[in-house]
């Protein structure tokens, strides 16, 4: 959880390190299964925009893995200039979801948590 919102809204300028098409990004959210499966998560909020480019490095890093690994877009409705502090990340949508090795990202069957998600990789072995 982030405790200080002061220090969380510092901007950080990366325009020194692009390149080209080349270009910094972050990650989320980085889960450690206890069987080695490795979760990331990149959250947004509902009107964020999922980059081609952080699509392509999550990707890249889940089929280098060497155990299980997923990936997974994940929105909440939550605005700073609302008042809003805190999001439960466990409770936010999945919004595509993507299995090491699968050729593409795509949309949950049904509507899913980060928390069932979670929940089903822990509990299958």
């Amino acid at each position: 959880m982030i405790h200080n919102w002061d220090y969380h809204n510092l901007n950080m300028d990366f325009s020194s390190m692009y390149e080209g098409n080349d270009h910094p990004s972050d990650i989320d959210m980085f889960y450690l299964c206890k069987d080695n499966t490795l979760i990331i998560g990149e959250i947004k909020n509902e009107r964020g925009h999922f980059g081609d480019g952080q699509r392509k490095m999550i990707t890249k890093l889940l089929n280098l893995h060497k155990g299980d690994a997923v990936g997974l877009f994940i929105t909440h409705d939550k605005l700073y200039q609302k008042g809003d502090r805190d999001v439960d990340v466990s409770r936010c949508q999945v919004k595509e979801i993507y299995i090491k090795g699968e050729n593409e990202w795509r949309f949950p069957k049904r509507q899913t948590t980060v928390k069932e998600v979670l929940n089903y990789f822990k509990e299958r072995k």
